[in-house]
């Protein structure tokens, strides 16, 4: 049951990071916001699996730092157009 869970997480990251790495700024932009939540929950999933806290302080600092970059890339995105 947790393994589906992981490959369904694991399957949702890969088109956002498709997304991220070929497509016009607002693809890329919407990829790397898709992407974190993505992540972290995949982090939260192993962490519970493999019951490792360590695990869940690098999922919280990627939610911190995945918002904080979309919101950055925001920015220098609007300069731009």
């Amino acid at each position: 049951m947790i393994a589906a869970a992981l490959v369904l997480l694991v399957a949702g990251v890969a088109p956002s990071l498709v997304a991220t790495l070929r497509g016009s700024p607002i693809d890329r932009l919407t990829g790397l916001v898709l992407a974190g939540p993505a992540a972290t929950l995949t982090l939260v999933l192993l962490a519970a699996v493999y019951r490792r806290p360590a695990y869940l302080d690098v999922a919280l600092m990627l939610a911190l730092l995945s918002a904080a970059g979309g919101l950055v890339y925001a920015r220098f995105l609007g300069r731009t157009l």
